[in-house]
């Protein structure tokens, strides 16, 4: 029996729930990859957490090209999925991991490059530095699992199951927890690599992963259309066409990594432990993130679903639906901010100047939680419908204002690491309502409609 939900029918919001829920279980996992690494690294102590917990920000460019695939790849094919188009969408899947294979061979030789200098540039502490571009260029050595792990999970979601990728995606975390005490320790016959014994866990657990997914796909999964022998042709004007639609919202990302390491140097002008704070509060604010990104994730398939069976009002109401939810979702996050930020930074660090540092730094990003459940819902409703530049142009556009403002709060007003929170709660809210805005307008709609023909169209370009 199949597993995969047709959202162009029914009840919009059981629609939504089924495809969500295993969602943010997911969201979960890939978040857990890096807390699991996370609490047991630290009990290596603050040098150990704050390599780790700043290396999350790297790591995020990562998975930031690991989305021009992703992105890519998921609106294309729900599109060709809501307009019953299975062999179009099989040819869409078997072109993105081609591409996929591409990207993250180029993300290994030019991470592997360029990491040291940026920790250099960056000016983070010299042991800190020493064991994160460690833990990093193991990582960053197996980017090629991490982005057919990505486009293997966005093609089954596209397709309309998220249970099947919950299933593979929680058994590699187990792996990879079962892993890191082993290797991170050296306990039993396996050696005692330390911060670097976290990597290898996660690369051997999403290596796992991806295997399963691709086994599911060679055996023509009912909801994994890949076309084995698209996979013998690479074709260029394809793969733009994916990359078109997945480059802005991967943009994103980016720039939103590259940010972060800024505020990371920011930070280290009030010592390791400051540091340390906004890694393990970054965490922390991902409690939000995660359950608004599977909504959003969710959201995009219904909406390219939708558009594919040429139904944009529908594809309206299950944005608005489900950016509602995770704005509420967020309000309610905020009071345990609010309320016990000792005892959530206390679960990945017991080092008494992290939490002091950190306490007032968590409770001042608590206020745009509800904003930030918003924002992913909507981006992930701008991805469904292929029109990507938009919320790209505002997010990138804050990301670069937040750049000067950093220092400004932090360092020139004298407000420490508190002014540091406050900037980037302030920009969370107005780049939130800049976008909310911009969708209610309903280009993306039109934008969206003209490119989807009454005639199936030819395979040489997604979208087309």
């Amino acid at each position: 029996m199949s597993t995969a939900v047709d959202a162009t029918r029914g009840p919009l919001l059981s629609a939504l729930l089924r495809l969500a829920t295993p969602v943010v279980v997911m969201q979960a996992c890939h978040t857990a990859f890096h807390l699991v690494n996370v609490m047991w690294v630290g009990r290596l102590g603050a040098a150990a957490t704050a390599a780790v917990t700043t290396s999350f920000f790297m790591l995020w460019t990562l998975w930031s090209f690991a989305d021009i695939t992703g992105v890519g790849t998921t609106a294309t094919v729900s599109r060709h999925v809501g307009a019953g188009e299975r062999d179009r969408a099989g040819h869409a899947a078997a072109q993105g991991m081609l591409l996929a294979l591409l990207i993250g061979a180029a993300v290994s030789v030019l991470g592997l490059l360029f990491i040291g200098p940026i920790y250099r540039a960056v000016g983070t502490a010299p042991d800190v530095a020493h064991l994160a571009i460690g833990y990093l260029r193991i990582l960053l050595g197996g980017a090629v699992v991490s982005t057919l792990y990505v486009w293997a999970e966005s093609t089954m979601r596209a397709a309309g199951d998220t249970r099947t990728p919950l299933v593979v995606i929680a058994t590699s975390i187990a792996l990879n927890a079962a892993l890191d005490p082993l290797l991170i320790f050296g306990i039993g016959p396996f050696p005692k690599l330390g911060v670097e014994g976290a990597a290898v866990a996660t690369v051997i657990a999403q290596a796992f992963a991806v295997a399963w997914f691709l086994t599911l796909g060679l055996r023509n999964h009912p909801a994994f259309p890949l076309d084995r022998s698209a996979l013998r042709r690479f074709e260029p004007r394809f793969a733009l066409g994916l990359a078109r639609i997945g480059v802005p919202y991967s943009l994103i990302g980016i720039l939103f990594s590259i940010v972060y390491v800024y505020f990371a140097h920011v930070a280290a002008r009030f010592g390791t432990a400051a540091v340390a704070a906004v890694g393990v509060s970054n965490r922390i604010e991902s409690a939000t993130y995660l359950v608004a990104a599977g909504f959003g994730l969710a959201c995009e398939a219904i909406v390219g679903q939708n558009l594919g069976a040429r139904q944009p009002d529908r594809a309206e109401r299950a944005a608005w639906l489900s950016s509602g939810l995770m704005a509420a979702f967020g309000a309610a996050f905020s009071l345990v901010m609010l309320l016990w930020p000792a005892f959530l930074i206390g679960i990945f660090s017991s080092d008494p100047a992290v939490i002091e540092a950190g306490v007032p730094y968590l409770r001042l990003l608590a206020i745009s939680q509800a904003f930030t459940g918003l924002e992913l819902v909507l981006n992930g409703a701008f991805n469904g419908a292929g029109d990507t530049v938009p919320p790209m142009a505002i997010s990138t556009s804050m990301s670069l204002l937040r750049i000067p403002l950093a220092w400004m709060f932090a360092v020139t007003w004298g407000l420490g690491l508190g002014g540091l929170a406050l900037m980037i709660t302030i920009t969370c809210v107005v780049r939130t309502l800049i976008l909310a805005w911009w969708f209610r307008r309903g280009t993306w709609k039109r934008k969206a409609l003209a490119t989807i023909p009454s005639e199936a169209p030819p395979l040489a370009s997604p979208l087309s």
